[in-house]
């Protein structure tokens, strides 16, 4: 690996040091997860996050919607963990990285977890 970039289009296990601001598209505290990276930057790395739900609570004439008739829609977005937030990377073979991720699932792990990132 000659840099960062080399993650892009990878599955890797992240474990941050803080979430900080993560907490709303559902980073868990500090890992460690798995997920796809879709770019990286100077300020962080970009992850992508197939299952983010919005909902809309006003419709086109600016009124509020009811709870009742708001209805969630789900979104692939990509979500930026700063550098100062990540505290390690880890790079498995595209192989090997399904295989420890099917292993730890069945395994229940509680401390792994995939928050939506890695279908």
């Amino acid at each position: 690996m000659e840099d960062a970039r080399d993650l892009i289009g990878r599955t890797v296990l992240v474990k941050l040091v803080r979430n900080e601001g993560l907490g709303f598209v559902d980073v868990p505290e500090e890992g460690p997860f798995f997920c796809m990276v879709v770019a990286v930057d100077e300020i962080g790395m970009w992850v992508e996050n197939k299952r983010f739900i919005t909902v809309e609570i006003r419709d086109a004439k600016g009124k509020f919607i009811s709870k009742e008739k708001q209805k969630p829609e789900k979104h692939t977005v990509s979500v930026l963990l700063p550098w100062r937030n990540v505290r390690t990377v880890v790079r498995f073979s595209e192989d090997d990285a399904t295989a420890i991720e099917e292993k730890l699932q069945a395994e229940g792990a509680k401390d792994i977890r995939r928050i939506g990132f890695v279908e």
